[in-house]
């Protein structure tokens, strides 16, 4: 798998494991890579796309945080968040043992079908109108 199916495969995977709530995207200033984090979720993943001056690509490096942890909880509520931290803690495992590392010709092409993927689903015509 080249790098481009490999960073289109962590696309998928982010979206998939997290059922939509994280997905990766393109920023609208810098056309910098990131992952939308659903208000819904308490563990959010975090990417950077760091150039390596010793081999000359951009490495992907995934991270995960806690977004809020506050408050007192019944059970139920710790189970549900110790499933989410296994399902992120799973995910970055997968992400990290990848380790997607780019050109910068690639890391373009990919930013560049990334955009024109969402420009053809904004100007996509609505049915139903």
């Amino acid at each position: 798998m080249n790098s481009i199916e490999q960073m289109r495969w962590a696309k998928d995977l982010i979206s998939e494991k997290t059922n939509g709530l994280q997905e990766l995207v393109i920023g609208n200033v810098h056309n910098d890579l990131y992952i939308r984090t659903s208000d819904k979720t308490t563990v959010g993943l975090y990417l950077s796309v760091l150039p390596n001056h010793e081999t000359g690509l951009y490495g992907c490096i995934f991270k995960a945080y806690t977004r809020t942890c506050g408050g007192y909880n019944n059970s139920k509520k710790m189970q549900a968040l110790t499933d989410e931290y296994q399902n992120v803690t799973e995910l970055l495992k997968q992400l990290e043992k990848a380790k997607i590392s780019l050109t910068e010709d690639e890391l373009q092409a990919f930013v560049a079908e990334m955009k024109s993927a969402e420009e053809q689903q904004t100007t996509a015509p609505q049915m139903g109108m």
